[in-house]
């Protein structure tokens, strides 16, 4: 009997090896005609006719720490380097998660719910839409649009506001009393790829992102003694932080040492930002998925850098804001 283990095994062995070889996971028709199309490849590498559209944003807006309240414009220039003349452009309106009778997946304080993202103007190449014939559908806006040509681009303005959520924190809203963390907080186009054509999915507070990369400038105005922390670079600093604080950014951005550029007494003497009522601050992001930005009056803030490049020598800041213990 001991002789016949071996055999035994193996010829289990066999049987499930069989039995394995004879199942075949079903190929999804879609991702067949991305192959068919060479848009893709089995290997999971891009086919040799892999495109994807882009986007860049322009963003000025003004947000009040006191009241919650963002508003301001956001410009796209979108191209479509897609083989498909497109009819539609979808827009995702993330903020619309606290939007009265959208379907959630986690619960919200009652107090956070609101009237969502208001249009005020919508325009598509400089032709101003019916904002009566807008179907927004939760956190999704389709909206019909004069034919877009492959490998053309469409110029698109929205004005609009909506007011921060307080409590019910889902990766986005205000931390403390004069914190805030800002993120899905524009009009973006959704993602129009090979496989599914526009990306319809309703975001209900469970899941991740799927967004085009694109390039960003973003302009926020808030109050004096707030500090905006955001994606990319800061290119005003002079204009919006005292020289001192200057200076110690500076010194962060060529050194890998940590630098404080606000500790706990520069809070206290409030001398940090440009002494105006308001200040306007810019950021500049290139090829990211994604902005979000940060403000609060009342965070110290470490900072230093590092060569991510070793060819250019070419320097990343990465900072870090926080409460005093």
């Amino acid at each position: 009997m001991l002789h016949l283990k071996p055999i035994l095994t193996a010829a289990l062995l066999a049987v499930s090896f069989g039995c394995f070889a004879q199942t075949q996971l079903q190929m999804p028709r879609n991702i067949q005609q991305a192959y068919e199309k060479g848009t893709r490849s089995a290997d999971g590498t891009p086919g040799q006719s892999y495109w994807q559209n882009s986007a860049d944003y322009d963003i000025k807006l003004n947000f009040n720490p006191a009241t919650r309240l963002l508003s301001g414009t956001v410009h796209i220039e979108y191209s479509n380097q897609s083989p498909d003349t497109l009819k539609q452009i979808w827009f995702k309106l993330y903020p619309n998660f606290y939007k009265k009778g959208v379907a959630r997946a986690r619960n919200i304080n009652p107090s956070d719910v609101t009237d969502g993202v208001q249009i005020q103007q919508l325009a598509v190449n400089g032709q101003a839409e019916d904002l009566t014939k807008l179907r927004i559908d939760g956190t999704t806006l389709p909206l019909n649009i004069k034919p877009l040509a492959p490998k053309s681009k469409a110029s698109i303005a929205i004005t609009y506001s909506y007011t921060l959520n307080e409590g019910s924190h889902n990766r986005t809203g205000q931390v403390d009393e004069g914190s805030h963390f800002i993120a899905y907080f524009f009009p973006r186009v959704a993602v129009y790829d090979d496989i599914d054509g526009w990306s319809r999915f309703a975001y209900n507070g469970s899941q991740e992102f799927y967004n085009d990369f694109g390039n960003y400038k973003f302009e926020v105005t808030v109050p004096k003694n707030f500090v905006v922390w955001a994606t990319g670079d800061l290119t005003n600093a002079k204009e919006v932080l005292q020289k001192k604080y200057v200076k110690r950014l500076e010194q962060a951005e060529k050194k890998d040492a940590i630098i404080t550029i606000i500790d706990s007494t520069d809070l206290v003497r409030k001398d940090i930002t440009a002494q105006n009522t308001t200040n306007t601050w810019k950021y500049e992001a290139k090829n990211v998925v994604d902005f979000a930005f940060a403000t609060s009056d009342r965070y110290m803030w470490k900072s230093t850098s590092l060569v991510v490049d070793p060819k250019t020598k070419r320097r990343t800041r990465v900072d870090a804001a926080f409460l005093p213990k």
